[in-house]
């Protein structure tokens, strides 16, 4: 199978640029890659559009960081203080910037003490009152601890478990000298 070099058009994308700059060539366009063609590549292609994957998504969360970073810098102390005055703390507000309205959310991270309420449903309980009016409760096992229980106290579990397989996840690398001696 012969390769052949992404060359860039005065049209690419930045993400054909980036491909091209990586330095992988491939045996077909970029863009025109699909699951079929990837998987009759050779895997040595597939180990380098792995590659370029993962330099790809580190380059892009490195630049994410610093766009939010950078816009926070900007706009971020206003955005607070336009929401303080509306005696807020979190919630959505808008900047304006020339020709830009710029919405800032802040939005908020809520989380709750699971033995405080467990106090607090038993009180309710004891009161006479259904906790579930006021609270949510999630049941869940620890797999690990699951596996290691004895069966005659996995089996009446055993009716509430439901297992569902996750996606595939593929890693592909070269075994080394003495591995491949194995």
């Amino acid at each position: 199978m012969n390769t052949v070099a992404i060359t860039p058009t005065t049209e690419s994308s930045a993400l054909e640029a980036a491909f091209q700059r990586s330095g992988i060539s491939l045996p077909v366009q970029f863009m025109d890659l699909s699951a079929a063609v990837i998987r009759d590549l050779p895997l040595a292609h597939v180990a380098d559009l792995k590659r370029f994957e993962a330099a790809a998504k580190s380059e892009l969360a490195a630049l994410s960081n610093m766009i939010q970073t950078g816009l926070d810098l900007r706009y971020g102390e206003q955005a607070k203080a336009q929401l303080l005055a509306e005696n807020k703390d979190t919630g959505t507000t808008h900047v304006f910037d020339g020709e830009f309205d710029v919405a800032v959310e802040v939005s908020k991270d809520v989380t709750w003490d699971q033995k405080a309420l467990q106090t607090i449903w038993s009180r309710i309980v004891a009161a006479g009152q259904d906790p579930t009016e006021f609270i949510t409760a999630k049941y869940s096992v620890s797999e690990s601890r699951f596996k290691a229980w004895p069966e005659v106290f996995r089996q009446p579990f055993m009716a509430a478990r439901t297992v569902k397989p996750k996606a595939a996840k593929f890693t592909l690398r070269k075994p080394t000298a003495a591995e491949g001696a194995q």
